[in-house]
């Protein structure tokens, strides 16, 4: 069975290109998911598994788990996963024992419920539903693993909210559908948020995006997944918010549900909660000129449904439902290469919504944290997919010195690469803390101010519009 990158042909407006996606090396072959009685992997494998068989499961899809996130403090690791009960912690620092740290009881609870979305700022987590009379939640995670107090839980801002994003950049948290269409909170005060704007209440030209399924805000600028567009806004007076870009039209249409913006800048990822759709990669540099790049499936059948993607560096990871856990490469976006995969449900597929629903794979060990609708949280190993063709093989590591680093951290750049450089700094947990553009010239290494930083492990990604590169160091303190 060939995996590939493949499109379909997209209306005149468009502009494809047509691409397959390449074999996997290293002389190992694809195995065929035909059968539905095997758990399938490729260059993958799990290392533990958490899940809670008194959990009740939904009247719907019979699923007890949905998303997922991730945070790493203390040099320990913890997974984020919600069910029809509450949130649940799980420290996966021994990623072959996970055990259960806190749970925090949802203010609704039982079999009505499928949605809970999670997302970290400054250790705290803030957690949402989409079903009953809900509210928002915000955790103080810095007493874990022994505790994680609930600092607010109240529906005075809202009662339901179908996904959430934070700009940490800005210090804003963004809901999306449920008690409104799309609204904007500051967290000036992490826990206390407070209404910025609600555009369907003031912004005459909002009904042309009307409900926001989920979106990914950053600097101010949010991309949209509107079930039948994308809008990207600009949302840095936000008392008067531009419309600069849309598309209503691509290949293989379907339901808009999500998408995740490379830290290039430019590259774009959008997924149709469809069934029998693939992913799309669009250039979005230009927003008034967004251009279609390509399509990614799994090719399993009609039945297969991609959920949500997101980028780590030119890693791309997909939960897609029934199919599992999927990694590719994207550091030629035309061209794209399958890394691995690993079937997280190993039943037969209909045309539901079973199986892998959220993917987090940004904790500082590597490891990637998948929820499964009904069989929970997997920690699964991806070092040998890495090291097939990916960003993370030969060539694609930064040089850091001195590391641990005090006052300053050298960042060597990638022989023959030229500027200009985009410099991305992020924490353990994965929380940007910088971006800046680095013109470089003729230099050979990018220095880094790091008297700022706390002491702690970090990870710096640098790239151009030919590919990134990552490498991670320690901050210390001189003795």
């Amino acid at each position: 069975m060939l995996i590939r990158s493949s499109h379909k042909l997209p209306a005149s407006s468009l502009k494809p290109t047509t691409t397959w996606t390449k074999l996997v090396a290293c002389g190992l072959w694809l195995i065929s998911l035909a059968s539905a009685t095997a758990q399938d992997s490729l260059n993958m494998r799990a290392l533990g598994r958490w899940h809670d068989d008194a959990l009740p499961a939904t009247f719907f899809y019979d699923n007890t788990y949905n998303a997922v996130w991730g945070y790493a403090r203390d040099g320990r690791e913890y997974g984020i996963i919600g069910s029809t009960m509450g949130t649940h912690i799980i420290d996966v620092t021994d990623p072959t024992q996970p055990v259960e740290a806190v749970f925090i009881p949802g203010a609704y609870q039982g079999e009505n419920v499928i949605h809970r979305e999670f997302k970290t700022y400054r250790d705290r987590l803030y957690a949402v539903t989409d079903e009953g009379p809900g509210t928002l939640q915000i955790m103080d995670l810095t007493q874990l693993p022994d505790a994680a107090p609930v600092v607010y839980d109240s529906d005075a801002l809202f009662q339901r909210a179908h996904s959430i994003w934070i700009d940490t950049t800005e210090a804003r948290l963004y809901t999306h559908a449920g008690s409104s269409d799309f609204a904007i909170w500051s967290l000036a005060d992490p826990d206390s948020p407070t209404l910025l704007l609600k555009p369907q209440l003031t912004v005459p030209w909002w009904g042309n995006v009307g409900l926001v399924h989920d979106a990914y805000e950053i600097g101010n600028i949010a991309y949209l997944n509107d079930i039948d567009a994308m809008h990207i806004i600009d949302l840095n007076n936000v008392a008067a918010p531009q419309l600069i870009g849309s598309i209503t039209q691509w290949p293989q249409p379907g339901y808009n549900h999500s998408g995740w913006l490379h830290d290039n800048g430019w590259l774009y990822v959008m997924a149709d909660e469809t069934h029998g759709t693939d992913i799309k990669l669009f250039d979005v540099g230009d927003p008034g000129d967004i251009e279609f790049l390509d399509t990614i499936g799994t090719d399993l059948g009609p039945g297969s449904i991609a959920h949500n993607p997101c980028f780590k560096g030119d890693e791309l990871h997909v939960s897609w439902y029934y199919d599992g856990y999927w990694l590719w490469s994207v550091a030629d976006p035309n061209n794209a290469v399958l890394l691995g995969y690993y079937d997280t449900h190993p039943e037969p597929y209909d045309f539901s919504y079973k199986g892998a629903w959220g993917v987090y794979p940004y904790l500082p060990s590597g490891n990637v944290l998948v929820s499964d609708m009904q069989r929970g949280l997997y920690i699964i190993d991806i070092s040998q997919a890495l090291s097939v063709n990916g960003p993370s093989g030969a060539g694609r590591e930064l040089r850091t010195w001195p590391n641990p680093a005090t006052d300053a951290v050298n960042i060597g750049l990638p022989a023959g690469e030229r500027g200009p450089f985009h410099l991305h700094l992020r924490d353990a947990s994965g929380r940007l803390l910088n971006r800046e553009v680095r013109r470089a010239g003729h230099a050979t290494a990018l220095q880094l101010d790091t008297r700022h930083l706390d002491a702690g492990t970090y990870l710096v990604e640098v790239s151009n519009a030919r590919g990134s590169w990552t490498s991670r160091f320690i901050k210390t303190f001189a003795p």
